[in-house]
């Protein structure tokens, strides 16, 4: 993915800055958390207790962030890390003695910290979720607005199915509508529910799954499409869509629901066009 050349500079400009704020944070409390620590260190050690919290903390931030950049979160890293600052904070408000200004001051600088590191943790989240194409995209709240119901059954479908594209979404449930109609045509407005075929009924549960090879078999598909539309029509019988992909998927070929359309239309033009 892209990323544009601005935000590109405006993210290169706020890493000086991220590490501005936790060198700052670190030296802020460096003083605090080894003073804590000279009558269980002794004087000469005592340096390594706030140099080894800091470094873990930085450690395990810094690899929560890779990882979310792969797409392979750990949330143990990210609560480890929250438990170190958790008990640096601990410490410097305790040396504030009880006095309110001096307790802010010193847990103000490692919340500002957690909260900037999140900010970049979700960044890089909603990122790789949109290369992998694992980010579900919301749907407009002015849909919910207009039409709760229907959005809440859309939303259903997209959580069930998998589907991340809302696009992709609405294309589905539009095929879905159209084959209800025609079932409602066939056998009744309710009575299609039982009275249309279990196989046609059943079509319409089928959950929707990308094939990534789909694209370079599309030219067989239509072929063999076409075959088994010119055989149906000879007898007299017109398939839909959602028969045609059954029929497919029977003699072996993968073919997901949002590719039905195309490739039904591509076969029925091609035997418009081979007709005299």
């Amino acid at each position: 993915m892209t990323v544009p050349k601005t935000i590109l500079w405006c993210q290169i400009a706020l890493v000086p800055l991220i590490a501005a704020l936790a060198a700052l944070g670190a030296v802020g409390s460096f003083a605090t958390v080894r003073d804590a620590s000279v009558p269980y260190f002794g004087e000469q050690l005592a340096w390594i207790v706030p140099i080894g919290l800091d470094l873990g903390i930085f450690v395990l931030l810094a690899w929560d962030l890779l990882l979310e950049l792969q797409n392979l979160a750990w949330p143990i890293l990210r609560w480890i890390a929250w438990a170190y600052i958790g008990g640096t904070i601990t410490v410097n408000v305790t040396a504030a003695d009880g006095d309110p200004a001096g307790m802010i001051a010193h847990a103000a600088m490692p919340v500002l910290f957690i909260t900037v590191t999140e900010g970049v943790r979700h960044q890089i989240r909603q990122r790789a979720g949109l290369a992998a194409g694992t980010r579900r995209e919301k749907i407009p709240v002015s849909r919910w607005a207009l039409a709760p119901a229907s959005t809440l059954l859309l939303w259903r479908r997209m959580v069930l199915w998998q589907i991340t594209s809302y696009a992709k979404g609405l294309s589905l449930e539009q095929e879905r509508l159209v084959a209800v109609s025609k079932l409602q045509q066939s056998h009744g407005r309710f009575r299609w529910r039982w009275k249309a075929p279990l196989s046609d009924r059943l079509a319409l549960r089928i959950q929707p799954a990308d094939d990534v090879h789909q694209d370079d078999d599309i030219e067989e598909l239509v072929t063999a499409a076409q075959k088994i539309l010119t055989i149906e029509e000879n007898s007299g019988v017109q398939l839909s869509n959602i028969n045609l992909g059954r029929r497919l998927r029977a003699q072996g070929y993968s073919v997901a629901n949002d590719k039905l359309a195309a490739v039904g239309k591509a076969a029925r033009a091609r035997m418009d066009g081979a007709q005299p």
